[in-house]
């Protein structure tokens, strides 16, 4: 006899409850005397950092304001939180929500069925310090850094396909400025997805027609690296920001004196608040650290600190594989299983991946938790997701390259306030994400949930809120 394979498990929706997670719960202790230390020092935090904390503690809170949906057939209610739609990544789930909505469009919208190629720089730590608050200074060593990779496709693209100088050669890509690394330091760096390829326009009012180029060399990577490095210290020697520049003329420092401190400790890797202000944190080891030729092999050094990568790669045919460097372009800098509290108080962030030296997981106070924190918040008018090329909102080409965008909904519930982007609703985010289909009631199993109202009242959504987990409990406990 054949064995059947075991069915999966119904997904069944549970209200998020981010009261009970560990960051949450980290936040809503320490950031009275995280406010109260900075004060104290003469150090105030920014307005839009306490906007921020502000903003997260109240997210996804019922009780400070819900929308109610009722079951047109049965009458079962349901209450949606009201969310703070953030941008810094602080708050996981808004942050899952934006990846989710910007990796849709990009890869329905933007991305045509092409290879594509991830290229990440990271730069050195002088570098760092500059570009994570002048967002004028981070464009322009952003559009260094892509420029180089597209005259180094083309220059590929003339030597394989025996184009001539003249020939009108293309290249698309998106990029996405990164602040923070596997443990919550701040190290903005630059994550490039570009086509692994050109297009090359025969004629005008043609349409371009795309060529696939080989991998890139280690050595044509450490010239793009060397390029990228070259410009940028050229720019910042014209701008006066070099490394013989007078300190006193660093204008974070007198802009945002708490921010530059935190700063400067973070990129130099030692704790910024706490008794062991200036320290290095506590490691936890998970192996023995890797040797020099490991270290090698993983990922050649280049370029004085400018360090380049390029191996992660997706086939035109897989759409998986794209949505995945997507996603990994848009993810938030914290999940919750990476953060625990510790027997002591405090808290133990998890890396992602293991690093070299064999260290697993930091261990910080609840006050560098939340320095680390603050500087995952970027400044206003920062922009987190910018299209160059064939890519770029104003490109002559772009209508004939990327795929069609859709009509506009006749009700407007999809189209976003600000600009053309299209957002996912909540509803279809869950489906998206976790296969779960919120239009149909629990109770009744049909379609019919509707928006009644706006409840703001604390009082009146407990009471609603205690009646909802009643019913709940009480259909969950009935046989099937």
């Amino acid at each position: 006899m054949l064995a059947c394979a075991p069915r999966a498990a119904p997904v069944v929706y549970y209200r998020r409850q981010p009261e009970k997670t560990t960051l949450y719960q980290a936040v809503a202790e320490h950031l009275p005397a995280f406010l109260a230390a900075a004060d104290e020092a003469s150090l105030p935090v920014p307005k839009f950092v306490r906007r921020e904390f502000e903003a997260f503690l109240d997210c996804g809170i019922v009780e400070k304001g819900a929308i109610r949906l009722r079951c047109s057939a049965c009458g079962f209610d349901r209450l949606v939180a009201f969310s703070c739609k953030s941008r810094s990544g602080l708050c996981g789930s808004c942050a899952a929500r934006r990846m989710l909505d910007v990796v849709t469009h990009l890869c329905e919208h933007v991305i045509p069925e092409v290879p594509v190629r991830q290229w990440v720089i990271t730069v050195p730590a002088p570098v760092r310090y500059l570009i994570a608050y002048d967002a004028e200074l981070l464009a322009r060593i952003t559009s260094i850094f892509v420029h180089a990779v597209f005259s180094h496709l083309r220059q590929v693209a003339r030597r394989e396909l025996g184009l001539p100088e003249s020939a009108k050669i293309e290249a698309g890509a998106v990029c996405v400025p990164q602040r923070f690394n596997s443990a919550l330091g701040l190290s903005p760096h630059l994550h490039l997805l570009a086509a692994d390829g050109v297009w090359v326009q025969a004629a005008p009012n043609e349409k371009p027609t795309f060529h696939a180029l080989p991998a890139p060399s280690q050595g044509e990577i450490a010239a793009v690296a060397w390029t990228t490095c070259e410009r940028t210290v050229k720019l910042l020697k014209k701008r006066g920001l070099w490394a013989d520049a007078d300190a006193g003329d660093d204008s974070l420092t007198q802009k945002e004196p708490l921010l530059a401190a935190l700063a400067t400790a973070s990129i130099s890797g030692v704790l910024a608040m706490g008794s062991n202000a200036g320290q290095r944190p506590m490691r936890l080891f998970g192996r023995a650290a890797r040797s020099q030729d490991e270290c090698y092999e993983k990922g050649q050094k280049n370029a004085y600190g400018f360090d380049l990568h390029a191996g992660a790669r997706a086939a035109a045919s897989d759409r998986k594989a794209r949505e995945r460097l997507c996603k990994y372009l848009l993810r938030p800098p914290l999940s919750n299983d990476r953060l625990t509290c510790t027997a002591g108080g405090q808290y133990k962030i998890a890396l992602k991946r293991i690093w070299d030296d064999g260290t697993s997981a930091i261990v910080v106070s609840g006050q560098e938790l939340l320095a680390r924190l603050a500087l995952l918040v970027p400044p206003p008018r920062f922009h987190t997701t910018r299209y160059y090329g064939l890519f770029a909102p104003r490109s002559k080409l772009r209508r004939l390259v990327v795929p069609c965008s859709p009509p506009a909904p006749a009700d407007g519930n999809h189209r976003c306030k600000h600009g053309n982007r299209y957002r996912l609703t909540w509803a279809q985010a869950l489906q998206k994400s976790f296969e779960l289909d919120l239009t149909s009631c629990p109770r009744c199993k049909k379609q019919g949930f509707q928006q009644i109202a706006v409840i703001r009242d604390a009082n009146v959504l407990r009471a609603m809120l205690a009646s909802i987990d009643r019913i709940e409990r009480e259909s969950e406990s009935r046989p099937p």
